[in-house]
């Protein structure tokens, strides 16, 4: 597949995108500065003032750490098992409706660690909305991620990268490694490295995403 110019422009600041690129099904369609899910048309002072917060979102973003994407991008097909054998596996089908934060991490990273209890408190204050934490362990085995989560008590969703192949892929520059996916299966955003993720700024633009 060849890549857009807007897309290599993208590259060039975050590196990650070349793999989501190069595998995505479909190029996304929405405007540049408009964020993912965002209704047009209507009229009326209560749209064009939804409208008007929605179309921020992508400098809000920013200005928090996120690299946001010109333009989304489909994920590539991939498939994570859940770390509850019982659980729906992860794979770009199952993102579908919801807005995730998908999260990279390991039990052996510091900064992974770190900011852990920030997304069980996100997940927690999310709760009953369109939006979930689906958090891929890179390179680990099952037992070893499981018992490292009940040690924890963590609630959020947790999904199992044994081989290290999509951490190797989506997570190039290191981990932790997060996307916020749209409700089209669609990354708009990302960053690497750690940070608190119930900052409230943040938890604002979710909750936006969510009900949009």
């Amino acid at each position: 597949m060849s890549m857009k110019p807007i897309i290599q422009s993208v590259l060039i600041t975050f590196a990650l995108a070349a793999f989501l690129v190069a595998c995505a099904p479909a190029r996304a369609t929405a405007q540049t500065g408009t964020a993912p899910g965002a209704a047009s048309g209507g009229s009326g002072d209560k749209t064009s003032a939804s409208a008007a917060t929605t179309g921020d979102l992508p400098a809000r973003l920013s200005a928090l750490g996120f690299h946001v994407f010109p333009e989304p991008v489909a994920l590539p097909l991939f498939t994570a098992q859940a770390l509850d054998t019982a659980g729906q596996a992860l794979d770009p089908d199952s993102f579908k409706g919801t807005v995730t934060l998908l999260n990279f991490w390991a039990t052996w990273c510091p900064p992974c660690k770190g900011e852990l209890p920030s997304i069980d408190r996100l997940a927690a204050r999310m709760k009953g909305l369109a939006f979930r934490v689906a958090a891929v362990s890179v390179g680990e085995k099952r037992e070893t991620v499981r018992s490292f989560i009940a040690e924890k008590g963590y609630a959020f969703p947790v999904y199992l990268d044994p081989d290290g192949s999509l951490g190797s892929s989506f997570a190039s520059q290191g981990i932790p490694t997060t996307y916020i996916v749209d409700k089209r299966g669609r990354v708009v955003a990302g960053i690497v490295g750690a940070r608190e993720y119930d900052d409230p700024r943040l938890i604002a633009i979710l909750e936006e995403l969510a009900r949009q």
